[in-house]
């Protein structure tokens, strides 16, 4: 009985040491490839949008000046409220 209580903290660490460092890991990966499909997915779109006519883009009741054609970059809503709370 004593031997079974004796390794459950060993148990504890070998999970801290290798399961933790996975699953964060595998959060990050899975948060990379989300943001990478969506990423695909916006510059379709705006292929899609820079190809219609001015009539075509009037008739969704879109301005071409909101089409933005120069570089893009996301900001992590961490990051950026971060950056708010120290002005």
């Amino acid at each position: 009985m004593s031997e079974t209580l004796s390794t459950v903290p060993q148990t504890n660490r070998l999970t801290g040491e290798l399961v933790e460092p996975l699953t964060s890991k595998a959060a990050f990966y899975f948060s990379f490839a989300h943001r990478y499909a969506r990423r695909a997915r916006t510059k379709i779109i705006l292929r899609s949008l820079r190809s219609l006519s001015d009539e075509q883009l009037r008739d969704a009741g879109i301005d071409r000046s909101l089409i933005h054609s120069g570089p893009e970059f996301e900001v992590n809503a961490r990051l950026m409220s971060d950056l708010m709370s120290m002005r």
